[in-house]
């Protein structure tokens, strides 16, 4: 028997090219198609492999004889030997038996059937895996036009372009997500060595980026308060952020928690609800509040206070473009050369806006941001694009109305939590 394996672009070719090598009796052993390189290198192409097989012994019998029968019934009488002798008696006509069915026609059609089904099933499951990868590819295109990627992330191993989509769809500004994930992919490079060929594991490459966010974030202490030492803090900050129930929540702190005297001073007097709401903390909490309207009401007030271990100070909401209001509070805050200052902004405001607050309240000279609000949205993303941009260290964190209980003091590790959600593997 003669086994042999042929190509072709098609299995029709492939049957054709296996009949005239082999003849009508050569059946098929097996088919299967596999991918080349195409001609001078341009891309590849599919080929249909077939291997078929011819029993060369039967390929030379000559058919059989179809004239009258004989006394082998049909068969070929053997070559060597004598022949047999006439019976003498006649021996009546015996009708010639039908010829046995040739099924090795029916056999070939077979086997090429299957094979073609073979190469059709092939080809569904081939077919399969690229409509799976096209529709990832139409996702991740979809997402790119949604959010806006810049053309620098496409170098990204998927597992790290698949993070940045996440950034960004927590309003991280795009440039900010994407040095954050090649930062990660550096870092991964550096110790694995494959994170530029795009091997790198989703769950690896998660834990890695979480890191680079936690150390991008900068946090500040809490307020430091020293023994026998007065300790002056101020929040500033626009309309409608929540400076004075933080205040409340800084002083019902020191004072229930830490167990120290607090002196309230508010320079608010433009909204008299603001002092009213003050002056029911301050009752509830037991503390001082004086209301200064001058500049030597605040040099008073601070020499009065000086046995306090922490006075709070609110002052005036206004709008970030009310620029006479705020060279007020200039004057006022200039008197003031060891104050904290934190700059209050909420976590709901769109990010250009946080920017352009920020800058508008430079010349007070904040030392720290503090955010609010953080339980009326859900994207903080704004909160690490402005740590990014004002250079400023994080110091606190409003969660709610709840004095004192819904402020917390920054950590990295909560704002990346917030930023870049952990895994609950990466939670155990």
């Amino acid at each position: 028997m003669r086994v042999k394996t042929f190509e072709a672009g098609s299995m029709q070719d492939a049957l054709d090219v296996v009949k005239k090598d082999m003849g009508e009796e050569a059946f098929i052993l097996s088919t299967r198609t596999r991918r080349r390189p195409a001609a001078m290198g341009l891309g590849e192409e599919a080929v249909i492999e077939v291997t078929a097989a011819v029993d060369e012994a039967q390929a030379g019998v000559p058919p059989v004889a179809t004239g009258a029968p004989s006394l082998t019934y049909g068969l070929r009488a053997p070559l060597d030997g004598p022949a047999l002798p006439r019976p003498a008696r006649e021996i009546p006509q015996v009708p010639p038996p039908a010829p046995a069915m040739d099924l090795q026609p029916l056999r070939r059609e077979l086997l090429e059937i299957k094979g073609a089904v073979a190469a059709l099933k092939d080809n569904d499951l081939r077919n399969a895996s690229i409509l799976k990868e096209l529709d990832q590819m139409k996702a991740l295109l979809s997402r790119i036009q949604r959010q806006g990627m810049p053309p620098a992330q496409l170098h990204l191993p998927p597992s790290l372009l698949e993070l940045y989509g996440d950034l960004v769809a927590n309003d991280v500004e795009p440039l900010i997500a994407l040095r954050l994930c090649e930062y990660a992919q550096r870092a991964l490079t550096d110790q694995d060595g494959d994170a530029a060929m795009g091997a790198v594991d989703p769950e690896r490459a998660r834990l890695f980026l979480r890191r680079v966010i936690a150390d991008f974030i900068p946090v500040a202490p809490p307020i430091q308060l020293d023994p026998g030492k007065m300790r002056v803090a101020a929040l500033v900050g626009p309309t409608g952020v929540g400076k004075t129930t933080t205040l409340a929540k800084l002083a019902a702190y020191a004072q229930l928690h830490l167990k120290q005297k607090v002196a309230l001073l508010t320079l608010d007097t433009y909204r008299m609800a603001a002092v009213d709401q003050l002056q029911q903390y301050a009752q509830i909490l037991q503390v001082p509040l004086h209301v200064a309207l001058t500049v030597e009401d605040l040099r008073s007030a601070l020499r009065f206070y000086q046995d306090r271990a922490l006075v709070l100070i609110d002052t005036p909401g206004h709008s970030p473009k009310d620029t006479d209001t705020l060279n007020q509070l200039r004057g006022l805050m200039d008197e003031l050369p060891e104050v904290e200052t934190h700059l209050v902004l909420s976590a709901t405001t769109k990010p250009r806006d946080l920017t352009e607050i920020a800058a508008r309240y430079e010349p007070l000279r904040p030392t720290r941001l503090l955010f609010t609000k953080l339980d009326e949205t859900s994207t903080y993303g704004p909160i690490l694009s402005t740590l990014a941009r004002v250079k400023r260290p994080l110091s606190y964190l409003g969660t709610g109305q709840e004095v004192p209980e819904a402020l917390e003091l920054a950590t990295s590790r909560r704002v990346a939590d917030l930023i870049l959600p952990a895994t609950p593997k990466e939670a155990e």
